[in-house]
């Protein structure tokens, strides 16, 4: 009955894992044979080895056992747990870390092959935005149909000083140009569509925006310069012929996401904590 116990919790932990034998079989370097042998009921590991099961499905020895049940917790449960008992500095850094380790945690789990389709999170009845402001943190989340958007800034050792420094503010100032002008929004608004190729000319972007052609080039280099697209020379029998390649700016998109919530975004929360977000008072 308890070798049954643990040959049952192996095979419903690795299948929820989403781990074939083999996989589990090279994280402990052991060969695929115990795998199968553990999974079956016709051995158990020992000890060391029930310490590294453990480990690798992030349970407890006694859960392996068949002692206890793991109860699956909440997103909200989960993280909440990760903050229980830290002051408010190792809080403000563990939300930090949280969000640094999302990306990795997400991409080492899920299949670069999968297929690609739009993925929105549930739209709650009455609240799409939710807030908090204090002098250290900043964190801004929307959930509407029109974003779908996480922000999360801490303050720097530099206090933003950069700020006010000269040659930072004329970069600075570059991009906000170049997104302040309608037409500059309708070539990147086609340039992000799943309509748009990867690779397109200034006369592509022209036919398919109402844009002058000459307009387009200009705000294509422009965009070239500012933001992560790129454009070569074609040398063809007929002339030559700029070809520009873009995969899509996130960032482009997050500045321009957020213009729009402070300026036609619904304001509704879930939850506000609009304290002093005074970041840069200077010294």
């Amino acid at each position: 009955m308890y070798e049954c116990k643990i040959a049952e919790k192996l095979v419903e932990l690795r299948t929820s894992k989403g781990v074939t034998q083999e996989d589990v079989a090279q994280s402990l370097s052991i060969s695929n044979k115990t795998i199968s042998k553990w999974e079956n009921g016709a051995s158990t590991p020992d000890l060391s080895m029930l310490v590294e099961l453990a480990k690798y499905y992030d349970v407890t020895t006694d859960t392996l056992l068949g002692l206890s049940e793991d109860k699956k917790q909440s997103t909200k449960e989960e993280i909440r747990s990760l903050f229980a008992g830290l002051d408010r500095r190792e809080s403000v850094l563990k939300a930090f870390e949280a969000v640094q380790s999302v990306i990795p945690a997400l991409y080492g789990t899920v299949s670069q092959t999968d297929g690609i389709e739009g993925v929105f999170p549930p739209e709650k009845a009455r609240y799409c935005r939710s807030h908090i402001s204090a002098h250290d943190f900043f964190e801004f989340v929307v959930n509407s149909e029109n974003v779908n958007i996480a922000v999360m800034m801490l303050g720097n050792k530099a206090n933003f000083a950069w700020m006010n420094d000269q040659s930072k503010q004329k970069k600075i100032v570059k991009i906000f140009k170049f997104l302040s002008n309608e037409e500059a929004l309708s070539v990147l608004y086609f340039i992000h569509s799943t309509s748009c190729s990867e690779s397109f000319t200034a006369d592509y972007i022209a036919k398919n925006t109402g844009v002058t052609e000459e307009r387009v080039a200009g705000i294509l280099d422009e965009f070239c310069s500012v933001g992560n697209c790129y454009g070569v020379t074609a040398h063809l029998a007929e002339g030559d012929v700029k070809v520009y390649e873009c995969f899509g700016d996130g960032i482009v998109l997050s500045m321009i996401s957020l213009a729009f919530e402070r300026t036609c975004g619904s304001r509704s929360y879930e939850y506000n904590f609009n304290g002093r977000c005074k970041m840069i008072g200077g010294k």
